[in-house]
């Protein structure tokens, strides 16, 4: 494999001497995540349900001369999740930083989702945040403090028609961030969420959806899509010391999307006035 080289925004030593646990770190905005905390001088576990792509970001990390422990493991499934927990407490004793990235959902009219494919998004995306939350609470931040970053999306504040289901679990998820973060604050236990617009990642191609399309529908004021490093290093801050005095929040990272939460008088009138410059007099009310 090819090694990809990370130039970090940060300090190296940002992180030096914590450890990370990253879901979903075998590709996209998890691997990302990943090997920009290497090159912050973290040491990382690595955790999906496919181990091979883990053992390739591993390999990438070590390639940089960082540290990286493969778990594989089951979000949804309590007892893998508290098999990961030991194996880890094992290898390096501690845990500091957990980044909830694992999830997925499937595209689909709110008419046509059965309860059970209902069931099983909201597992994989809330429930699953919810069993790595606890459990890395429980076998480490309850008494030695930690930072908790989950990763939703911007359609927890907007609407996400034919994902009814994912916008329910992640909403689901910001309410526990908030929630735990109130509760655990004494713990010295933070928690945030990053709320990614659109990203291009090899997710994408999931869907039945042309790269064309996808640029067509990127609605960034910026004009461009976002990248995977756009999140990773929104984590990061979030994560580190950096972040230190931030709970509670939920951060987007989508390039000014949410702005048109609402219409956008470009579409509804002709845009040369925008071009144009034309002042808005009140004549053609």
């Amino acid at each position: 494999m090819a090694e990809k080289q990370v130039q970090s925004r940060y300090a190296p030593d940002l992180m030096a001497g914590q450890v990370a646990l990253v879901t979903g770190s075998g590709s996209g905005m998890g691997r990302a995540t990943a090997l920009e905390m290497a090159s912050c001088g973290a040491r990382l576990a690595l955790f999906a349900r496919r181990e091979e792509p883990l053992r390739e970001t591993a390999e990438m990390i070590r390639a940089m001369g960082g540290e990286a422990f493969v778990v594989p493991g089951d979000t949804r499934d309590e007892k893998s999740v508290e098999s990961a927990m030991l194996k880890i407490k094992d290898h390096y004793g501690r845990l500091d930083v957990l980044v909830n990235n694992a999830g997925g959902q499937y595209i689909a009219a709110a008419r046509d989702i059965t309860n059970k494919g209902f069931e099983a998004v909201i597992r994989n995306n809330l429930i699953g945040s919810w069993q790595m939350t606890r459990a890395a609470a429980d076998h480490f931040m309850f008494e030695n403090g930690g930072s908790i970053v989950f990763v939703t999306a911007i359609s927890t504040r907007t609407a996400l028609t034919g994902f009814a289901h994912t916008v329910a679990a992640r909403a689901g998820v910001t309410g526990l961030m908030k929630t735990l973060a109130a509760e655990w604050g004494e713990y010295r236990i933070r928690l945030n969420c990053v709320a990614p617009g659109t990203i291009k990642t090899e997710a994408l191609g999931r869907y039945p959806i042309s790269p064309e399309k996808w640029h067509e529908l990127n609605r960034s004021v910026l004009n461009r899509m976002g990248a995977a490093e756009d999140v990773a290093g929104t984590i990061i801050f979030l994560a580190s010391r950096l972040g230190s005095f931030i709970t509670g929040e939920d951060v987007y990272v989508d390039g000014g999307e949410t702005l048109h939460m609402g219409h956008d008088a470009r579409d509804m009138i002709h845009r040369d006035m925008f071009q144009e410059r034309q002042r808005g007099d009140g004549k053609n009310e």
